[in-house]
C-alpha cells in the first residue's frame, strides 16, 4: 500500500475524483456525511491521501491533526493545507498519541487497508476524550463486487483490502468498547458509478430519491463513553 500511495503521489485524487463530475460530486456527498457525524473540537484524521478531507476539516475551522504512512502523501497534505493543521508519518494500528486528546478520530475509506483494525479501534479509544467520537468509513463487501468491475472493464486493484459490512465494523466497535451510535451507507450507488459519471447534471436532480440500499461505502460512528 504504501509503494502503491508513493507512487501515485499528487495524482491520486486526479485518479479518483477529479476525472469526472461524478466523482466530484461522490467527493462531496462523503465529505458532507463524514462532518455531519463529527463533534466539535480537535480532529485525529487517520489516512490523509494528499489531503482532500484534511483540507475540507480545516476550512470548517477544526483543530486538526492528521495522520499518513505513506511519507509521500503526507508531505503532500502538508503543503496543501499551508499551515492550518499538523501532519505525522506514522503507522494507524501504533498511534503516537497519549490518551485523551482528540474530540474526533476520523478514518474516511482507509479502514479496509488496515491489516488489524482491531487495535486501531483500541488504540482511537485511547486517544479519544470521554464522549469522544470514533467516525469511520470503509468500502463494503457487497454481492457482484468482481463481477461489476469485469463488466465496467477496471483493473484489479494493486493494494490488498478487506471488506466489511456495516454490522461487522459496528460490531468491532462494541468490542473495543465503543457505544455505537450511527450505522448507515454514505453512498446511494456503487462508488464506481459515480467515478464513471461524466455529467452529473442529472445525477444531482436523482440522487435525493435513490434509496440508500445500493451504496457501496458504508460508515460505523462510535462513542467512548465513561472516563
Amino acid at each position: 500500500m504504501i509503494r502503491n500511495y508513493d507512487r501515485e503521489g499528487k495524482e491520486y485524487d486526479k485518479i479518483r475524483y477529479g476525472r469526472t463530475k461524478g466523482g466530484r460530486f461522490f467527493s462531496e456527498v462523503e465529505l458532507s456525511e463524514t462532518l455531519r457525524q463529527m463533534k466539535p473540537g480537535r480532529v485525529l484524521n487517520v489516512g490523509t491521501a494528499t489531503g482532500r478531507v484534511p483540507n475540507h476539516l480545516v476550512s470548517m475551522k477544526f483543530d486538526y491533526v492528521g495522520l499518513e504512512i505513506s511519507k509521500v502523501m503526507a508531505k503532500i497534505t502538508l503543503e496543501r493545507l499551508d499551515g492550518g493543521g499538523s501532519i505525522i508519518c506514522a503507522d494507524a494500528e501504533n498511534l503516537p498519541f497519549k490518551e485523551d486528546m482528540f474530540d474526533n478520530v476520523v478514518s474516511v475509506r482507509s479502514f479496509h487497508f488496515f491489516p488489524n483494525p482491531e487495535k486501531f479501534l483500541v488504540d482511537a479509544k485511547r486517544v479519544l476524550k470521554p464522549n469522544g467520537r470514533l467516525i469511520v468509513s470503509f468500502e463494503k463487501r457487497v454481492r457482484g463486487r468482481e463481477t461489476f468491475r469485469r463488466m465496467m472493464s477496471l483493473a484489479e486493484s494493486a493494494v490488498r483490502r478487506s471488506y466489511y459490512t456495516n454490522s461487522e465494523v459496528a460490531l468491532m466497535m462494541r468490542n473495543a468498547g465503543f457505544k455505537t451510535i450511527h450505522t448507515g451507507n454514505v453512498t446511494k450507488l456503487p462508488l464506481l458509478v459515480y467515478w464513471r459519471v461524466k455529467n452529473d447534471r442529472i445525477l444531482r436532480k436523482l440522487h435525493g430519491k435513490i434509496p440508500l440500499t445500493l451504496g457501496t461505502v458504508g460508515m460505523a460512528v462510535g462513542t467512548k463513553v465513561g472516563t
